[in-house]
């Protein structure tokens, strides 16, 4: 079973709030990495963001589960801005697993 999320139906064309990206995170992703080949985060309406959001969502979900799962992540529907947030959550959380940075 594939998953797709689409996270402006979920909070908004602005992503701002890490904490409840955090939960987001905790109660609607985590529950299916363990089951699901496919994992869609899907963008599409999403005008702006900031690294909380991202890195509560992005650097965590690598970080709990290394970077094997990114394979089955998909990011879809990336504006140029949120793209390099996600990229940049993406080598955080595996700054975060090599040990250089402090979690």
């Amino acid at each position: 079973m594939n998953v797709e999320l689409r996270l402006a139906q979920e909070f908004g064309a602005h992503l701002a709030d890490g904490e409840a990206a955090a939960r987001f995170r905790l109660t609607r992703i985590e529950p299916y990495v363990a089951i699901s080949p496919r994992i869609t985060l899907d963008f599409t309406g999403v005008r702006s963001a900031n690294s909380s959001f991202m890195n509560a969502l992005v650097a965590g979900l690598v970080e709990q589960h290394g970077e094997a799962a990114l394979a089955r992540f998909v990011f879809k529907g990336c504006n140029p801005m949120v793209r390099v947030l996600v990229e940049a959550a993406i080598d955080l959380g595996l700054q975060k697993i090599e040990g250089r940075i402090d979690a």
